[in-house]
């Protein structure tokens, strides 16, 4: 037991308990150099170095235990503070469920706090050194680095297994389904994701959401009052670990590979960008006058004399046959391919998944795409109808004109 206490005790706990081991080996001293297992009075020797040893070994006990609890507590910790849900979740149902299962643990956490600080004043009650006294304070820096030792430790367990959730190969290894459900629409001729995937200023962006979850983990340093000031926390502490950074930094890469790969997402959507990047009545008057206008052209006759003057008859009939009629625009056969193109996109659009998984993220397109079908739609119609309601006036026009020979000219060019 002698050698047991001498052996198991820390360079830091040995100076609270020198008193009594002096006053130990001052009990054993007779055994060491006089007395004999066969000495008279060897019981009455035995049984007061047994109390004295064994009031230092409870002691010692007393004190191994303590640290033992604290860190039985705090092994409760690296439970992770986020719980995934096998099954994808709008963002701010994610944020209720989690906020609903972060607070009672939380709490238990700042229960735990107290429980170590009872802990360490069974320590110290129990062995009564000075309380201003270094070696008492060294002892209390001692509990207080594992204190802090133990609250980095859960941060980093929770930030890791949160880091597994969004790293895109990590999921598809274990398939595991996506953690969020989110939209992708048009937002004021933009394609965006709906909760957007960066911060907003509605703070319900999937950032904003993961920073939240985050904030959470780190909110542990602050439940516990310290043990050393027995005020304040040990948020200081906590943010000068150098082992959170790199915990932290594979958090950052691992948001940085969905933003690569969501930005990836919205690319495909490129060459049908024209859709709500243009106004269709702008574009299509910018396609209109890229044809020619026949009533800009001369046409001209020649005359009894050999020369040639303007065809004034043309000019009248012109004027008759196209009356309400668009006349600058392009060929018959440039509307035709223009319209080709514009039913392909539709193709294109009409064949796009409605949802569709990247990583932890399932995108619902189903509202962009049903934009897309009737503005592609509205496209065509504008094209087509164009055609069909053009050449119905000028067919209109030329019946009319028609009438109006055969009747008689009633009024002279």
């Amino acid at each position: 037991m002698y050698n047991d206490i001498l052996s198991e005790l820390l360079p830091v706990e040995k100076p609270l308990l020198a008193d009594r081991i002096e006053k130990m080996n001052v009990s054993l001293q007779k055994g060491f150099s006089e007395l004999k297992w066969n000495s008279q009075n060897i019981d009455p020797f035995i049984k007061n170095a047994m109390l004295v040893v064994t009031d230092v070994n409870e002691l010692v006990i007393k004190m191994k235990d303590n640290v033992k609890k604290i860190l039985n507590l705090m092994k409760d910790w690296e439970e992770p503070l986020f719980e995934r849900k096998m099954r994808p979740s709008i963002p701010d149902d994610l944020m209720q469920t989690h906020d609903s299962l972060i607070m009672p643990r939380l709490e238990d956490i700042r229960n735990q706090g107290k429980e170590i600080h009872k802990a360490l004043k069974d320590t110290f009650d129990h062995i009564k050194p000075d309380k201003k006294s270094a070696i008492w304070a060294d002892y209390v820096a001692y509990v207080n680095s594992l204190v802090i030792e133990g609250i980095t430790n859960s941060i980093i367990k929770s930030m890791s297994f949160l880091s597994d959730q969004i790293n895109i190969p990590y999921n598809k290894h274990h398939g595991n389904p996506p953690i969020f459900d989110i939209r992708v629409d048009l937002h004021e001729r933009e394609v965006i994701f709906d909760p957007t995937i960066e911060t907003n200023y509605k703070g319900n962006g999937i950032k904003d959401i993961l920073q939240k979850v985050v904030d959470d983990f780190i909110s542990i340093s602050g439940l516990m009052v310290r043990l050393d000031t027995s005020m304040g926390d040990y948020l200081v502490e906590i943010k000068d670990q150098f082992v959170l950074f790199g915990a932290f930094q594979t958090f950052s890469q691992n948001f940085k590979d969905i933003q690569e790969a969501t930005k990836e997402f919205i690319n495909q959507y490129k060459d049908k960008e024209f859709l709500w990047k243009e106004t269709l009545s702008e574009s299509f008057q910018t396609f209109l006058n890229t044809g020619d206008d026949p009533k800009e052209q001369k046409h001209v006759k020649i005359n009894d004399d050999g020369e040639e003057e303007i065809d004034e008859t043309f000019n009248w009939m012109a004027v008759k046959v196209l009356d309400g009629v668009a006349t600058r625009r392009p060929t018959l056969e440039v509307f035709d391919e223009t319209i080709t193109s514009l039913n392909r996109t539709r193709e294109d659009i009409n064949t796009l998944k409605q949802s569709v998984d990247i990583g932890w993220l399932r995108i619902n397109a189903t509202p962009l795409i049903k934009e897309l079908q009737n503005t592609i739609s509205d496209w065509i119609n504008c094209y087509t109808s164009f055609l069909f309601n053009n050449c119905v006036k000028e067919v209109q026009n030329i019946e009319a004109f028609i009438e109006e020979v055969a009747t008689g000219i009633k009024v002279l060019p």
